[in-house]
């Protein structure tokens, strides 16, 4: 009976399959108005009703690969629908102009699939195929796969052929293409001229590209400390959204925010960075979404929430970018993730240490437990960076500020010496400090401050002092938090080499330009630490002694006591004036109070002004399910409009 049942049963399917109306196929133009429009519902659905009926149907190949590409971004299967659509197309023996037109159409998402998924010799030859059968001349396309595959003066070669094309776009794109070229070399002034030619070329038709071009110029002006101009640049860029764009610059404001300290704008740019995104094109969108994600995080370890950075930083380690559409390249890019992850590891120890001198003994076991995991992973990433850059010879280029296509953000990279050993890094900062010309003048500055960090954490005090000292002369003052940086170490080298009153200054500047980084740096503040002698002020006063952030010397003062009922603790400049204040409400066990104090003074004293709440920090990732509580937020805490 059961078999008589399933027999039956698939009969009823088939007449009710055979009853379905055949789906008619729409016309070549019709698809092509749906593409443009951005319908990739519709043509993903077109295209699955085509295959339905016929699984070799050239037309729904297509238009499951376009869908594929454009409207899903899943570059595998638009690779095999559109492959399987050219070699149908290619099998037919029709003439016909639709099929010659679709013919056309195939390759050229082909050709684009490559790009994006790096198959640089294919999208050539797919350019170079192009070329001959429809007699469209495309090989200004070419001119980035030569420069990504290192064959520079070829590229340059054949760009300077296109740059006297008639067609804008085209002249154009080699234009774009001259810049990054040069850019990649670190010919910098060179790369800056053919950005500032295309610039003044741009006209309201290159929308969809206005954003990448401008944004180019921002970063050859950034690598050429004319921060102004970055700046304007990349805020011109944010005024040209498309969907087709391929930059975002959002995400490079929020970093160029976090090197000049200004770090509740950085907030507010990382809300518009995943806006941007999500009215993208989904390939686009999810071709830039790790870096978007690290944006993110580095401007969360800046603003002193390393938990909610670490957590981004472990969700993005499995997927990284593909990195088509820049001149980067995935070692790079790995770096530059290794190193965050490395430095968002060394923060997040340090905030856990702090946590655990007032814990509970079973919080204080899981906070270990935790602490060991971090420990592990810094490890793991210690030993990967070390392999990518000693072996691979590549850390001349990683010590050098704004190198080409550097991955590390400025403020971060003088702790390299912690990757790769105190001793090698020395040794090539003194090759590369010695250098001359326009370069090395640049770059100096920055070299003797990751110098000076280097000889001070290694206990050479003097020699590091007159290293950030000369660091101090010549360097940016847009570079804040990396004067920050050097602030705090220097104040470490005084108070180490008995210059009190030099150092109290220098602990004073560190600690109101970013306190959070002396947490990263794991170092310590000298205090003096005092009670009111109330329930709880004492025992909160006995912890906070033992906390790694702090030290009994001259230079602030730590008061706790309670007033009615709260409990309070006040950290003062020599001075007198409050830097940091934290209070808790009194609970019946007054443990629990002190325990809470002493949380609150840690958050307080080591993280910046921007006070970010829980569900602000949540939403900062992006995601879609907390978007609207994002720009609620921050609407909230800064006036975003």
């Amino acid at each position: 009976m059961r078999r008589l049942a399933a027999i039956w049963f698939t009969l009823v399917l088939v007449l009710c399959a055979q009853q379905q109306p055949q789906q008619s196929q729409p016309d070549l133009a019709t698809v092509r108005q749906w593409i443009d429009s951005g319908k990739f519902i519709r043509v993903r659905e077109m295209g699955e009703a085509l295959l339905r009926q016929n699984k070799n149907n050239p037309l729904g190949n297509y238009l499951l690969g376009v869908a594929m590409q454009r409207g899903e971004g899943n570059l595998p299967l638009a690779r095999y629908y559109l492959g399987r659509a050219r070699t149908l197309v290619e099998q037919s023996t029709s003439t016909s102009e639709q099929t010659a037109d679709l013919h056309a159409h195939i390759l050229f998402e082909m050709l684009l699939v490559a790009g994006l998924t790096e198959k640089h010799e294919e999208q050539i030859r797919l350019v170079n195929e192009y070329g001959r059968l429809f007699g469209v001349d495309m090989g200004e396309r070419s001119g980035w796969s030569l420069m990504k595959l290192g064959r520079h003066q070829e590229a340059r070669q054949l760009m300077q052929k296109y740059l006297k094309s008639k067609d804008p776009d085209t002249r154009r794109g080699a234009l774009n293409t001259l810049g990054s070229i040069e850019m990649s070399l670190g010919n910098y002034e060179e790369a800056f001229r053919w950005f500032t030619i295309l610039k003044n070329e741009l006209t309201e038709r290159d929308a969809v590209n206005i954003a990448t071009l401008v944004r180019n110029r921002a970063e050859v002006a950034n690598v050429l400390l004319q921060f102004d101009v970055a700046e304007s640049d990349t805020l011109l860029a944010t005024k040209y959204f498309h969907p087709s764009s391929y930059s975002n610059p959002w995400m490079s404001l929020s970093l160029i925010y976090v090197t000049e300290g200004r770090l509740a704008e950085a907030v507010s740019a990382i809300s518009s960075m995943h806006a941007w995104d999500r009215r993208s094109d989904p390939t686009l969108e999810q071709q830039r979404w790790n870096d978007g994600q690290q944006a993110t995080a580095i401007v969360l370890l800046a603003t002193g929430y390393p938990d909610a950075a670490l957590q981004i930083v472990r969700k993005i380690r499995s997927k990284p970018d593909r990195r088509g559409t820049t001149s980067g390249t995935m070692e790079q890019a790995e770096i530059g993730l290794l190193y965050l992850w490395r430095e968002t590891l060394r923060m997040q120890r340090e905030a856990l240490r702090e946590q655990m001198i007032s814990e509970t003994w079973p919080e204080w076991f899981q906070s270990g437990w935790e602490r060991m995991k971090v420990e592990r992973e810094l490890w793991a990433a210690n030993s990967r960076l070390n392999a990518l850059l000693v072996p691979e010879q590549r850390l001349p280029w990683i010590l050098r500020p704004y190198a080409p296509d550097s991955p590390i953000t400025e403020w971060m990279r003088p702790g390299l010496y912690g990757a790769v050993g105190g001793g090698l890094v020395r040794a090539e900062l003194e090759k590369l400090i010695g250098r001359t010309g326009k370069l090395a003048d640049r770059e100096r500055s920055y070299l003797q401050a990751a110098m000076g960090e280097s000889l001070i954490m290694s206990g050479s005090y003097e020699k590091g002092l007159a290293a950030l000292t000369a660091a101090k002369e010549k360097l940016p003052q847009e570079e804040v938090l990396l004067r920050a940086r050097m602030e705090a170490l220097a104040a470490h080298a005084l108070e180490r080499s008995g210059q009190l009153d030099r150092a109290a200054v220098a602990w004073r500047n560190a600690m109101e330009r970013n306190a959070g980084l002396i947490r990263l740096l794991d170092l310590s503040i000298p205090v003096t630490l005092s009670s009111d002698n109330s329930p709880g002020a004492n025992e909160a006063v006995s912890w906070l002694e033992k906390s790694p952030r702090f030290h009994r010397g001259r230079g602030f003062s730590l008061a706790v006591s309670t007033t009615g009922r709260r409990m309070y603790a006040q950290l003062r400049g020599r001075d007198g004036a409050v830097l940091a204040q934290a209070s808790t409400l009194v609970l019946p066990d007054i443990k629990d109070t002190a325990r809470m104090l002493c949380k609150e003074v840690h958050r307080k004293a080591f993280a910046t002004k921007i006070d970010l709440s829980q569900m602000d920090i949540n939403s900062l990732d992006g995601s879609v399910t907390s978007g609207d509580s994002s720009q609620i937020g921050l609407k909230d805490l800064f006036g975003v409009k």
